[in-house]
């Protein structure tokens, strides 16, 4: 596995990255609207009127930000198993690492880079 290959899966990941939080802002934006709309139309927070309308406005909105969400897992998945030889590999796998809920986990990675780096210092 190459620095080349985390490369490009860095690259992937961070442009599906500004995606996913693109379509989080136009979510909330469409929430916020179909909420007002909705206190407006006189329906009631939480009734299956108001779930309805809900899911009928946000819907599509709300399958696109899981979708996106389901890709970057994979491909944080994907980026997992490199083991970076760069500073630049290391700040691709702390981002991935970050975004499935382990930011901790870049820390032997981090030392086996320095190690590599500084043989001495070991």
């Amino acid at each position: 596995m190459t620095d080349t290959t985390l490369r490009r899966l860095g690259a992937a990941f961070a442009a599906l990255m500004e995606q996913y939080r693109a379509a989080q802002s136009q979510l909330a934006a469409l929430q916020h609207e179909c909420d007002r709309a909705a206190a407006d139309a006189g329906l009631v927070y939480g009734t299956s009127a108001w779930s309805a309308h809900r899911f009928a406005v946000c819907g599509r909105a709300v399958h696109r930000v899981n979708d996106l969400y389901v890709k970057l897992e994979d491909l944080a998945l994907e980026i997992e198993p490199f083991k970076p030889a760069t500073f630049a590999g290391l700040l691709i796998k702390a981002r991935a690492h970050d975004f499935t809920g382990n930011p901790a986990a870049i820390i032997p990675e981090i030392q086996a880079l320095a190690d590599a780096s500084n043989p001495e210092a070991a």
